[in-house]
């Protein structure tokens, strides 16, 4: 099995009470046996987005003294998201200045070294090897991913279409996305092409919104109504199950009232110059940039739920300079092998991607009110790399960094630290519970199962 869940069962389900009201299965997005699919307990959408950086990190410049409120300067590489300090969830080890957030999985097939492989790890917990040695020239995930997880349960369970979004800048080849066993989802790295597929034809005006909203409106109206006279004959254990259902439509109808209205509800990103070479490193930052930008907008005006952003290629960085931050020469994957010897250059690079990708898409998604937080605030940001440190391709001591409650689970402002070798699997499995796929109880490798909830929310 893909995830693990727990065994309910509930009587009438959203399938049965629909056939019963004479509603298609059309409406089947309008209810829930709890709220919402993939809602917050306000009825606001919960999102998903993964960045990936490559060539891990330089420790002494990321991660925080000790455990607790963030202090009031953060780490170097992480000052580019002082604003959202108080929306930031840092994680390392109790007694060293590590993430102790390992790939175990990895390491299971005696691949604990090999940093330039991970990315099938990630965020499916599972990876198999056809040789197991440190130096594992290839390697596949053996289970989907948890953005592919979230976007299955979107659409099986709310009906929520085209759930998934997969970019990249320089992955060339490689994924941190899993459809299923041995099947990665490949990234669209042009982004012209995407903003065509995303916005070309996506525009509304301020009429066709209202009109839009209010029919979405008399449809919730109506199924509420019909629910009412349906739950008049049940008993009183049936009755408060249909009263879940009333809940998640008043839930719904007021997303509807106190979402904005006309063609300000979602604005395009801007994309130019146009016609830029995307091969050619000087025009990197302008695809970063581009990338993230339409990445934030595609969260906020709903093309996507789950998103994953691959920045650049698994334990690349091969010819990738940096002349913008004053470094033409070596290349980055060169720098990383440098290790301790070059964290000055390397601390430059790490914050450079946090500015211009990372807190871009945080500044476009916090800018976006939902209720009394923000679009931010609804969603769950996980960026990552590859490897711990540069110079020792070591899977275990993996950096992630949280931004973004995910509609209130996740205790945001501090540092969490943890025991030696939890299992990034149990990382992965709270990243959907706080996404309401609560029933979850394992991701990926079976050894693996359970959460850190508990230290991740109170």
């Amino acid at each position: 099995m893909t995830i693990r869940t727990s065994k309910t069962a509930l009587k009438f389900s959203r399938r049965a009470i629909l056939k019963t009201l004479g509603l298609g299965a059309g409406f089947l997005p309008l209810l829930s046996t709890e709220r919402a699919r993939g809602a917050t307990s306000n009825g606001y959408p919960r999102r998903l987005v993964t960045i990936t950086v490559t060539d891990g990190i330089c420790p002494p410049d990321f991660y925080t003294s000790g455990a607790g409120a963030l202090p009031a300067t953060l780490p170097f590489t992480l000052q580019p998201l002082a604003p959202w300090a108080a929306k930031l969830l840092l994680l390392r080890q109790a007694k060293s200045q590590g993430s102790p957030i390992d790939c175990n999985v990895m390491m299971d097939i005696g691949a604990k070294y090999g940093g330039h492989f991970t990315y099938p790890a990630l965020l499916t917990g599972a990876v198999s090897s056809p040789n197991g040695t440190d130096e594992v020239p290839t390697v596949t995930a053996t289970q989907p991913s948890i953005d592919q997880l979230y976007a299955n349960y979107l659409s099986q369970s709310a009906g929520v279409s085209n759930a998934l979004l997969n970019v990249g800048c320089r992955p060339y080849g490689t994924s941190t996305s899993w459809a299923s066993n041995g099947v990665k989802n490949t990234p669209q790295t042009d982004p012209y092409k995407l903003f065509n597929t995303l916005f070309a034809t996506s525009s509304m005006t301020a009429s066709q919104m209202n009109a839009l909203l209010a029919r979405r409106k008399s449809v919730l109206d109506f199924v509420g109504g019909q629910l009412g006279k349906f739950a008049t004959n049940l008993g009183t254990d049936d009755k408060v199950k249909v009263q879940s259902h009333l809940q998640a439509i008043q839930s719904l109808e007021n997303q509807l009232t106190s979402m904005p209205t006309g063609a300000a509800t979602c604005t395009p990103p801007t994309v130019t110059p146009t016609g830029l070479n995307f091969n050619t490193v000087t025009n990197y930052p302008a695809h970063v940039t581009f990338m993230s930008d339409i990445v934030a907008a595609a969260i906020c005006c709903g093309k996507a739920r789950a998103v994953t952003m691959d920045l650049i290629d698994n334990g690349g960085g091969n010819s990738l300079t940096f002349p913008w931050i004053d470094i033409p020469s070596p290349d980055m994957h060169a720098i990383a092998h440098q290790g301790s010897a070059n964290y000055d250059q390397k601390s430059l690079i790490d914050q450079w991607f946090y500015q211009q990708c990372v807190a871009e898409v945080c500044k476009k998604l916090d800018a976006v009110t939902e209720g009394t937080g923000t679009v931010l605030d609804n969603t769950v940001i996980l960026v990552m790399s590859d490897m711990s440190e540069g110079a020792e391709h070591y899977v275990g001591r993996l950096p992630y960094v949280i931004i973004g409650s995910g509609g209130g689970f996740f205790k945001t402002g501090r540092t969490v630290t943890f025991a030696n070798q939890v299992p990034n699997n149990q990382l992965l499995t709270s990243v959907l519970h706080a996404l309401g796929m609560t029933d979850v109880t394992g991701v990926g490798d079976p050894k693996y199962t359970g959460n850190i909830d508990s230290t991740l929310t109170t």
